[in-house]
This record gives C-alpha cells, sequence and structure tokens, in this order.
C-alpha cells in the first residue's frame, strides 16, 4: 500500500502524521502533501521544514529509518476545526480519463461519503464515463493517497480509407535497352498488358466508417473523415452485382490511364497514317505500323506506338509514346504525352512529356520533361535548340564543335529556397513565443479552469488575451509551416537536379538551374554540371 499522511489537531499546533508505505510501495512525498493543503486552504505553514522532513532518506538511514512507520511534523498553528476526508481529481493530457486521489480526514475528523465524491465529480464537471464500481471499491476498501481511475471516456475508432486492388501491371518501365553495341532497342518495348475476356480487373475495398468517440466531459470528439474511392472504367468492361469489381468483356489491351481503367483491342494501323485513313483518335491504344505522314495527327487516351517514322504531324497521348523510327520534325512536329516519349532521334520538332524523354539524338528541338530526358544511344547527342527537364538531363553529347545554339534547363528557382529560409526563420520565432505563453496557460490557466485559483478582473482580461494571442499564433505557424513544407518539397526536387555529359560539353552551350545559369567556354570532357551554392558549377 502506498504511503499515506494524515493531519492530527493538537493543543500546540496542527501536525501532519506521515505514515510509510508496505510492501515496496510508493511514498508520500511533499508535492502530495501541498497539493492536499492547497486543497483545503492552508497556505501558511512551514514549507522548508515539511520539505526537509518529506525527504526521502538516505541509503544509511533507510534500515533504520523503516522500523519507524509513522512519523510526525509540526506543519501550522492550530486549526479551528477538524478537515473531513478529501478526493482530489485530476484528468489525463487527453481528458479521457478523471484519475482520483484519497486523502483521510484529520484525526477526529469526518471520512469522505459517497455523496461528497460524486459532488465533487459534479464540481469538476465530468459528466461521462464515471465508474460507479470504482467509488464502491474505495468505500469499501479505502487506500489513501493512490491513484483512482474513476471516470473515463470512449476514445475515437479510426476509420479505415478506401482503395482499389489492380489486377494488372499498372505501370510499365518503357525505359529502351541499351544492346551490347552500343544501338537502343526501340522495337521490344513490351508496351501491351493483354487482358482475357472474363479476367478480374479491379476490386473495391470499402471505406470503413470510424466511431465518434467522448472525453470525461462529454465533449464529444469525430474521427477523421476516411477517403472514399469509386471505380472509373470504360467501355468492354462490366460491373460486378455489388458494385465492387470490373471485369473485361473482350480480349485485348487493359491500361490504367488518370485513375480510369481503360479495355481496348487496341486500334492497329497496318500501314502509314496518311490520306487513306485521315486523322485518329482513340478511347485506348494506337498500334501503327507504318509512318505519321505531315499533316496528319493522332489522338488517344491510351498510348501511341509507331513502327516509322513521324513527319511533320502531331501526336497526343494521355499515356507513352513510343517512335521506333524517329521524328523529322519539319518545324511542325509536336509530339505531346501525359507520361513518356520515346523515339530514335528528334529533329525540328516539340516534344513534351509529363514524365521522361528518352532518344538517341535530339536535333534543333523544343524538349520538356517532367523529370528527366536522356539521350544515350549510339551516337546520344544534343545539338541546338531548348531542353528544359524537372529534374537531369543525362547525354553523351551536349552542342556541337559548330557552336549550334543549345540552352539546358533544369532545377527551380532559387528565390523559393529564400522564401522558405524566411517561413523557417518565422516559424521558429513563432515557437519561442509560444515558448513563453505555454507555462501562464498551462500552470495558472488550468487552476483556474480547475478552480483551484481565482484571478482579479484584470489578471484574468490578461490572461484571456495570452489565450487569443496564443490561438492567433497557432494558425499563423500552421499557415506558414503549410507553405514551407510545399517548397521543401519543390526544392528538395529541384537539388539534386544536374545535366551529366559523359562525352563531350561544347563551348557555347547555355545551362540553367534554379534560376542560375552558366556559359561553356571551353570544351569539357565527362562532365556533371550542377547548383552549388548559389552558382552553376562544373565538374568531372
Amino acid at each position: 500500500m502506498n504511503g499515506y499522511f494524515q493531519l492530527e489537531i493538537k493543543n500546540d499546533g496542527t501536525y501532519i502524521n506521515v505514515v510509510a508505505p508496505t510492501n515496496g510501495d510508493n511514498r508520500a512525498s511533499y508535492q502530495d502533501v501541498t497539493t492536499y493543503l492547497m486543497c483545503l486552504n492552508i497556505g501558511d505553514f512551514d514549507r522548508a521544514g515539511l520539505n526537509q522532513f518529506m525527504k526521502e532518506p538516505e541509503e544509511g538511514e533507510a534500515e533504520e529509518n523503516n522500523e519507524e512507520e509513522v512519523k510526525s511534523f509540526k506543519l501550522c498553528p492550530k486549526l479551528d476545526y477538524e478537515p473531513s476526508g478529501v478526493m482530489i481529481i485530476d484528468s489525463s493530457i487527453d481528458q479521457m480519463q478523471g484519475i482520483a486521489k484519497f486523502y483521510p480526514p484529520s484525526v477526529g475528523g469526518k471520512e469522505i461519503t459517497e455523496s461528497d465524491i460524486k459532488a465533487t465529480i459534479n464540481l469538476e464537471k465530468i459528466r461521462y464515463g464515471i465508474k460507479e464500481e470504482v467509488i464502491q471499491d474505495y468505500l469499501e476498501n479505502p487506500k489513501y493517497n493512490t491513484e483512482y481511475i474513476i471516470a473515463e471516456g470512449e476514445p475515437v475508432v479510426m476509420g479505415e480509407n478506401g482503395y482499389i486492388e489492380y489486377f494488372f501491371e499498372t505501370q510499365k518501365d518503357l525505359a529502351p535497352t541499351l544492346k551490347e553495341d552500343g544501338t537502343v532497342d526501340y522495337r521490344n518495348l513490351n508496351i501491351i498488358t493483354e487482358v482475357n475476356e472474363g479476367d478480374i480487373l479491379a476490386r473495391l475495398h470499402q471505406a470503413v466508417e470510424g466511431k465518434a468517440g467522448i472525453d470525461i466531459y462529454g465533449k464529444k470528439m469525430l474521427p477523421p473523415k476516411v477517403k472514399r474511392e469509386k471505380l472509373s472504367f470504360g467501355n468492354n468492361i462490366t460491373l460486378s452485382e455489388d458494385q465492387t469489381e470490373i471485369y473485361s468483356d473482350v480480349v485485348g489491351h487493359v491500361a490504367l490511364v488518370q485513375g480510369k481503367v481503360f479495355v481496348s483491342n487496341v486500334y492497329q494501323v497496318p500501314a502509314n497514317v496518311d490520306n487513306s485513313t485521315g486523322n485518329i483518335e482513340f478511347s485506348g491504344s494506337v498500334d501503327i505500323k507504318g509512318n505519321v505522314n505531315s499533316g496528319f495527327s493522332v489522338k488517344a487516351d491510351g498510348d501511341i506506338v509507331i513502327g516509322g517514322v513521324v513527319e511533320g504531324a502531331e501526336l497526343y497521348a494521355k499515356g507513352k509514346i513510343i517512335i521506333a523510327g524517329g521524328v523529322h520534325g519539319m518545324s511542325k512536329a509536336v509530339i505531346k504525352a501525359d507520361q513518356s516519349i520515346t523515339g530514335k532521334f528528334f529533329e525540328n520538332a516539340e516534344v513534351i512529356a509529363g514524365e521522361s524523354v528518352n532518344a538517341d539524338t535530339i536535333i534543333h528541338s523544343q524538349v520538356s520533361a517532367g523529370l528527366e530526358i536522356r539521350v544515350m544511344g549510339e551516337k546520344g547527342f544534343i545539338t541546338g535548340g531548348h531542353i528544359r527537364a524537372g529534374k537531369r538531363v543525362v547525354t553523351k553529347t551536349l552542342g556541337s564543335t559548330m557552336g549550334a545554339s543549345t540552352e539546358v534547363e533544369v532545377g527551380v528557382d532559387p528565390t523559393k529556397k529564400k522564401r522558405l529560409k524566411e517561413l523557417q526563420d518565422n516559424i521558429k520565432q513563432f515557437e519561442t513565443e509560444r515558448g513563453k505563453m505555454e507555462p501562464t496557460l498551462t500552470g495558472v490557466g488550468e487552476k483556474v479552469v480547475r478552480k483551484e485559483i481565482e484571478l482579479p478582473e484584470d489578471k484574468l482580461a490578461f490572461l484571456k488575451n495570452i489565450a487569443l494571442a496564443y490561438k492567433d499564433l497557432k494558425a499563423k505557424m500552421d499557415t506558414a509551416q503549410k507553405e514551407a513544407d510545399e517548397l521543401q518539397e519543390e526544392i528538395d526536387e529541384c537539388d539534386g537536379a544536374f545535366v551529366e555529359v559523359s562525352g563531350f560539353a561544347y563551348p557555347g552551350v547555355k545551362v540553367y538551374i534554379g534560376g542560375c545559369s552558366k556559359t561553356l567556354t571551353d570544351k569539357r570532357a565527362s562532365c556533371k554540371i550542377k547548383y552549388d551554392r548559389g552558382d552553376v558549377v562544373i565538374s568531372q
């Protein structure tokens, strides 16, 4: 049993009798005593003497002191009443538990009753989860200075987000393979994902709602909203009766494009796209065995695969584009894909890929990729035009001996880094200001809430102003942190941006990284160009 203490009123003053613990349990502490005395509004007592009296014995004194089960200390002048038994309740940080400690009445005083206990609970405004059995347990078998969980809330039950399980390969690695002879294989890219009639394509796992909780003060706490998913699909697909599974109706090609499942028989053009076919627009993927002649367009909700060459034509795909023979753009070709674009070569063309561009050569073209551009075939050179990639450009040769105007751009504007530093400094300042407010709010503020102390009107108004300022500061911190996180994510992607040349980079090439630029003035071999400390640097 824990150690405890009891007041005793004598003619010459008020004494505190401290009872030692048994079975190695906890001793009564100075904090226990002062908390109890505060509850009784006894503030005029010998604090230094009490503190010294309540200290644990040194190791050498332990055996001697164990023989004395009760020690007494004169606390203060004689009280004019006999204090009754007391219950002090504290709540857990999350306000899900009410933790009570009971203290005995003074010698000759009145023991706490069930009605006293319930009145104290009511005074503390505890409204939910009151444990009657715990109250009865104490009344029948009282243990002083011992924690009792006298009230307990109902915790929030977290829900589960819905999700879709796919039964086919949703992402294929279409980067071309480098053969032993140094050439790049653009033909065997395995772009088609075959599916048979009746095959299951996807299964929807429904979201599971969470359950609201309630704390001991009766405050309802809602669980976070769950994310719901929905099966999205095109033609040639059947939805199950319970609307949780989809199946293919045909033998063909399956693809996931922007969250939507498509199944098609892959529209095939056995020869060229020309006057005999006209422009092509298809809801699935398109497989063209021949060329795409100048002046025509091909649009696909899936992928586009071309076995020949593309002239001054336009290609648009929500998936990927593969051009085995390359592009003679004639300054008219536009090749655009939401994912990757792969071709033998690109000449006088505009090429825009959401992810990556792979080629053997790029000549006088405007090429843009959200992630990377790789030009690593047998020749592997970039000459002329403007090349732009979000992360990296990798090539064998950059520029030419003829000095063709060649510009390469990677990375993000460094002014965003400056803004991030400002935000980080602001957040640190906010944290410092918050740290100054918290002791007042958690110390004095909580005592006011628990009605342990009363403040004059002016000080109470001051405390409320601090609470409002704290709330406003937290809102500013949250806004700054959100912007900082978004900038950090963008800058992290930019910090690794680089241009890598495994062969030669020629004079006249201009490289832009993160808002800075450098023009090469001499021939460089096997170099890496990157952003470092506010400048574009070249290393071997």
